[in-house]
């Protein structure tokens, strides 16, 4: 059985077993090829694949550090 998985507008992935909403082995093998044939993204991009198979090119959010990341940072600042 074959499986892709859908959240809000786009295709998070695809995958064989049981999940997901169910398709024929032809469309996976399609949506896989697209995924696997993605577009090159512009830096701090990235692209996403919608259900009407389409990339869209989104931003990619900034993360901003824990705590426990930032004492990290500031002890390797301190030691060198």
């Amino acid at each position: 059985m074959f499986y892709k998985y859908i959240n809000d507008k786009y295709i998070i992935g695809v995958g064989t077993g049981a999940g997901g909403e169910e398709i024929t082995e032809q469309e996976y093998n399609s949506i896989l090829d697209k995924i696997n044939n993605r577009p090159e993204a512009p830096e701090g991009y990235s692209y996403r694949l919608t259900t009407t198979m389409e990339w869209e090119l989104a931003e990619v959010p900034k993360i901003e550090p824990t705590a426990a990341e930032e004492i990290i940072e500031s002890e390797e600042d301190y030691y060198g």
